[in-house]
């Protein structure tokens, strides 16, 4: 149905959205059936009576979630893979089901590995097992993820070094955006869409690009659009998003560990309130980047770059409504129109 729609695309973003309940209502179904008490029970079973009782009750628990969460995993994946045939008509793909089930699974692995780890602890939050673990374990997360990001985006993506000659193109352009990295990849698994990635700390940023850019988009395009993420970057886009959202987390998870119902009524009112202005800072974060990259390319280049962004992936550009206030990034078509009265 959303094929006939005049904006295939947006309903088909919109459909690959609900595979967030999808997900969640598999861990739960998985839950009730005692899915992770049986692997609970057999990994201990399994374990050598020598082990400490309390490592294996963590083993047991560690067991237990990954086996709910892989089992979520699997039947999202199996949702996902319905809807391949459409996003390859909607986008005029030639993409086969497994390759794109293979691609999503890798990260799908990657993220049942973080929530198993992330969810143990705060599950004994919950149980009143062990109340100062998990603020203390994420705060410890917050720190590395600068550090360990590149090495995690290489083993969840597939990627290959440059060649000379691509590495040189690459640098040259990002000489000319203004964006300052440590070293560049190209992401293989990427070969229908344009993705530029900066993952690492200031001063260790990594930059991943898709081979689809690099081979589909000239330098001026391409450069264009380096240029855009160079702004983002120069005032600080990812960091107004998710500085705000670690921060909440993190006095959440404390909230739940040390805190009494008032808290958690105050936590809660204060989410519901101050999310908006951080999405308003976002959005203001990504216009003032695309006057930075106005000003290094000129405002028509990167106008120009979108709009052939857009057709070489055959993605529409919705334009803004009410609903542009629930979003981080405006949208495409506004800053498109912004950018070519800028040019006026």
């Amino acid at each position: 149905m959303s094929l006939r729609t005049s904006a295939p695309t947006i309903w088909l973003r919109r459909l690959l959205i609900t595979l967030i309940p999808v997900g969640v209502l598999a861990y739960l179904l998985s839950r009730f059936a005692g899915t992770g008490e049986v692997a609970q029970q057999a990994v201990t079973t399994l374990l050598p009576a020598a082990i400490p009782t309390a490592v294996t009750a963590t083993l047991g628990e560690v067991a237990a979630q990954f086996t709910l969460f892989l089992s979520a995993t699997c039947l999202t994946l199996a949702t996902y893979a319905v809807t391949v045939p459409a996003i390859n008509e909607a986008r005029d793909l030639d993409l086969s089901t497994w390759t794109a089930v293979r691609r999503v699974a890798r990260f799908a692995l990657a993220l049942t590995v973080f929530l198993t780890i992330a969810f143990v602890p705060f599950e004994r939050i919950v149980t009143g097992e062990d109340p100062g673990l998990a603020p203390v374990t994420l705060i410890l997360f917050v720190l590395l993820l600068p550090f360990v990001a590149p090495v995690l985006f290489r083993i969840v993506r597939a990627i290959r070094a440059p060649t000379r000659e691509e590495r040189d193109r690459l640098k040259s352009l990002c000489e000319r955006a203004g964006l300052d990295v440590d070293d560049v990849w190209l992401l293989t698994d990427a070969d229908e869409t344009l993705e530029i990635h900066l993952r690492g700390p200031p001063g260790r940023r990594h930059l991943y690009v898709s081979v689809f850019g690099l081979e589909r988009f000239e330098d001026e395009t391409l450069g264009a659009v380096l240029a855009a993420n160079a702004g983002g970057v120069a005032h600080h886009y990812r960091a107004i998003k998710l500085c705000p959202l670690f921060g909440f987390l993190i006095v959440g998870i404390a909230t739940l560990a040390w805190g009494s119902a008032l808290w958690y009524a105050i936590l809660i009112g204060g989410a519901l309130v101050g999310w908006l202005p951080v999405l308003w800072g976002a959005r203001r974060a990504v216009r003032r980047g695309d006057d930075h990259a106005a000003d290094r390319v000129g405002a028509a280049t990167v106008a120009d770059a979108f709009e052939r962004m857009a057709v070489e992936q055959n993605l529409d550009v919705p334009s803004g409504g009410v609903g542009t206030i629930f979003k981080s990034r405006p949208p495409l078509r506004d800053r498109i129109d912004r950018l070519r009265e800028r040019n006026q």
